[in-house]
């Protein structure tokens, strides 16, 4: 209700500025999630009216029927898209009737289905939309009747090599139902751009798409207005508008706003802005988003600008799924991730390599982040058998330009991707995504990944066409940004994609692993240069082994797990189980380590920063089975934090800060020298074992290094900066004694979309975390709330994620709870055989809405 009397209330005053009544007909655009029939399967005649529905699912959306199903081997998925169902699915909803719509227009808008999906109504088609990630819309109105109205959708995910990763398959992202006049502003039909910014004022403009419907001709006002976060008006412009019959029109509205607040990483300051048609003093419709004003400068040899303050990307690459949720991602869920990120130190995202849905560019508005926003994997040649590529050449120019005007007013996306690392590029191909972009936006710079198509008739590099020159893998050689700008000075460049680094939650070796030669990826294996170390001669930085003999000789792989049972990995190379696991020590990677990375990006100013590959692990694109996922994170699948995310704080972060690592439970290495690392952006760090001292280091910018004989007991780094001391301890567990579970949140609301996470620990009997242990659990809930997810971070777990069972992962686990719609108390338990069990209590409030 609070929020409700707030946009009546602004709405209101809106109104009296622009001398018009309230209108009483304007419908809000309704999401319609709720309660939908899915069949997994195909369906004769599905789309019909009558067709025998009672063995079919009801369920809320969004939704992915990949996560839902089982690892498979034998499944028609592959190592790329992670051994989890596709196949075809059917959705069906009831749309009741409405007497208030009258002779409006009836939109249905969904944001993403995946993927090639048909759209039915009262059995009768309507639409075929070939693409995954991008919204569409839907003219329902000359098919619905007075009543029941009946629409179906058939999704097909037959072709599975629709992509390089785990897609997800289905309704994935929200939908939502639109009531519009006969005469009202075109989807996406709003552009904002700001421009001449100083101090205290910015000139702007407002393009606004109109649409007639009728077969007269009307004419009327077209008034914005901008709202601060204070809710009070700001700004507000207005223009006639004329349209003949079955015409649109484009009217642009420019302005000035004074004492204008920026939009920063660091303070992201949004206004709302309001957009109205009004006919014969009545709004007629009306459009309302977020914009923000900032000034982005790239100047040559001197770096990225914004509003005047020189800004590094600190970025990570994502895909846009989310572990056990596939690409159904919940609200709360995706914006504890970008939270994860922030607190980390991060100011930017690349959307590899596809759009994403509106709710996450919404997030990156408020949060502050710096989004690379990415068309599209490939251009005419398919890198999966059945992806893009099919669709390119006939589909292109009209799905760029529902790309750039659904993302082109959010102040968080920065610029734009027109591919990555395309296979088969072409001048010609590049230059015209590049002038299609231009069309609708003419202020963002344009980029690609990697394989930039610049080059002349001998094979020779020219100067590139893009704004900006991407940096994928060969952006971690030694030298290669030098040499690029040695050649071109005048060019911006940008690590699109570095590096790459791997590390599994909790897995430490002193040796230096690199992937080609000791654990190589599936396409290292299948072009033959697997474990030919020779590659990567003066293509690679030298990284030290910490040991000259492997000190920790018992992180060797043999099983995997799957619901409940431990299972032997049957390989027929000569790498085994190493292939699946990796260091946490910033040891184990392609070419490079993370803070020679960041270190070389720093240090060159015409390099404006980096996207590295990636933020989180992610399903796909493993290195086979029984893997599930690419172990490139440095946050894991489930949601935890790795050693490289502590790396990357010390690094990025202005916040004190210190990390130390491994943990100190190594029963049988007593006596060994344990490599113990700090990580730390603090001035001097000493080091304790037992109370006594081990010694100061200075911090230089490297990473602090002590060699220490193992026993038992408390390790301690205490952090010295400016303002004081922070430390950091890690003990020695005794046995597992009983699990501890911790809540993400204090409490949930009873609205069917809020989530919980809680996480399962299994510590011994002083509360000591034990940091190897992978003991099973069994989740029960009681109250209105139900399961929704569980995970653990192990690449090689392949249970169902929709199970109340999970083993834990190196000490922890995670399990996921939704509300239903009533309040109450809910009852989270935890068991395990043979330890202590737990119980946490929660509260569901009521709904707002």
């Amino acid at each position: 209700m609070e929020m409700r009397a707030i946009w009546l209330g602004s709405f209101t005053l809106l109104l009296l500025l622009c001398g018009c009544i309230e209108p009483q007909h304007l419908i809000p655009d309704e999401k319609i999630n709720f309660d939908w029939q899915f069949f997994l399967g195909d369906v004769a005649n599905g789309e019909s009216i009558d067709v025998n529905t009672s063995d079919w699912r009801t369920l809320d959306l969004p939704h992915d029927w990949g996560v839902e199903g089982q690892y498979d081997l034998n499944s028609r998925a592959d190592w790329q898209t992670g051994f989890l169902p596709t196949g075809i699915g059917w959705y069906r909803k009831t749309i009741n009737w409405n007497r208030n719509w009258g002779d409006k227009k009836i939109y249905v808008h969904f944001e993403g289905v995946y993927i090639n999906s048909d759209i039915y109504l009262n059995g009768k088609h309507l639409k075929h939309e070939h693409h995954g990630y991008l919204g569409f819309e839907v003219d329902l109105t000359e098919h619905l009747i007075k009543g029941e109205n009946i629409l179906a959708l058939r999704v097909d995910h037959t072709n599975f090599k629709t992509g390089r990763w785990y897609t997800g398959s289905g309704i994935y992202r929200n939908v939502w139902l639109k009531v519009k006049p006969q005469v009202h502003i075109e989807n996406w039909g709003v552009a904002f751009e700001s421009t001449k910014h100083d101090d205290q004022s910015s000139n702007y403009s407002v393009e606004v798409s109109i649409e007639n419907h009728t077969a007269e001709s009307t004419s009327g006002i077209v008034r914005s207005a901008l709202f601060d976060a204070e809710n009070q008006v700001v700004a507000s412009l207005s223009s006639p508008y004329e349209l003949h019959a079955g015409s649109n029109t484009i009217e642009t509205l420019p302005g000035q706003l004074k004492e204008v607040q920026k939009w920063s990483v660091e303070s992201p300051y949004l206004y709302r802005l309001v957009v109205s048609l009004v006919h014969n003093n009545v709004v007629i419709d009306r459009s309302e988003q977020k914009v923000g004003f900032r000034d982005i400068d790239f100047q040559a040899g001197q770096g990225m600008f914004i509003n005047g303050q020189l800004t590094k990307i600190k970025g990570v690459c994502e895909h846009h799924t989310a572990g056990p949720f596939g690409a159904a991602v919940p609200d709360d869920v995706l914006l504890n991730r970008l939270l994860l990120l922030k607190e980390m130190g991060a100011n930017g995202i690349r959307t590899a390599h596809n759009p994403f849905s509106p709710t996450f560019y919404s997030l990156c508005d408020s949060l502050g982040f710096l989004v690379l926003n990415e068309f599209t994997d490939g251009w005419e040649r398919e890198k999966a058998s059945h992806d893009y590529g099919l669709y390119f050449e006939e589909h292109w120019e009209n799905d760029l330009t529902r790309f750039v005007k659904r993302d082109r007013n959010h102040p968080s996306v920065i610029m734009w991707s027109i591919g990555n690392e395309v296979r088969g590029p072409t001048l010609a191909t590049q230059r015209k995504l590049i002038n299609t972009i231009s069309k609708y936006d003419t202020l963002r710079k344009i980029t690609q990944g990697g394989r930039d198509p610049s080059r002349d008739m001998d094979g020779d590099e020219i100067p590139t066409l893009l704004g900006i020159k991407g940096f994928n893998g060969h952006g971690e050689i030694p030298g290669e940004f030098e040499h690029h700008h040695e050649q071109f000075p005048d060019e911006i460049l940008l690590g699109t994609e570095v590096p790459h680094t791997y590390a599994t939650r909790g897995v430490y070796r002193s040796k230096t692993h690199w992937r080609l030669r000791d654990f190589p990826a599936m396409w290292e294996r299948r072009s033959g240069k697997a474990g030919k170390f020779s590659f990567l001669n003066g293509k690679r930085s030298e990284i030290p082994d910490l040991t000259g003999k492997e000190v920790f000789t018992d992180e060797v792989t043999s099983m995997y797990y799957q619901n409940g049972v431990y299972k032997p990995i049957e390989v027929d190379h000569p790498w085994g189980g190493q292939l699946f696991y990796q260091s946490s020590y910033d040891n184990a990677t392609a070419r490079i380590g993370v803070r020679q990375m960041w270190q070389r990006i720093d240090s060159l100013p015409y390099v404006i920063g980096q996207y590295r590959w990636t933020g989180f692990d992610y399903l796909g694109e493993t290195n086979n089975w029984p893997s599930r996922l690419a172990n490139f994170g440095i946050i894991d699948i489930a949601g935890f934090p790795k050693d490289p995310y502590y790396l990357y704080q010390s690094l990025w972060s202005e916040q004190p800060m210190v990390h130390m690592l491994p943990h100190w439970t190594h029963p049988g290495k007593e006596g060994v020298e344990i490599p113990v690392v700090v990580y730390t952006n603090c001035d001097e760090v000493e080091l304790f074992l037992n109370g006594e001292s081990l010694g100061k280091q200075s911090y230089e910018g490297e990473q602090l290094i002590w060699y220490v004989p193992y026993q038992p007991g408390t390790i301690e780094a205490k952090a010295f900066h400016k303002d004081g001391v922070i430390h950091i301890q890690q003990q020695t567990s005794a046995k597992p004694y009983r699990i501890r579970l911790i809540p993400k949140r204090e409490s949930l609301t009873a609205n069917r979309t809020d989530v919980l996470a809680v996480v399962a620990e299994i510590v011994d009997e002083n509360g000591i975390l034990c940091p190897r242990a992978d003991l099973p659990l069994t989740f029960e809930v009681k109250g209105n709330a139900k399961i929704i997810a569980v995970d653990n971070g192990d690449p090689l777990d392949l249970s169902n994620y929709r199970s109340n069972q999970r083993k834990t992962f190196r000490g922890k686990a995670k399990i996921w709870l939704q509300a239903l719609d009533v309040k109450g108390e809910i009852e989270i338990k935890a068991s395990s055989p043979q330890i202590e069990g737990a119980t946490l209590p929660c509260k569901i409030t009521a709904s707002h809405n």
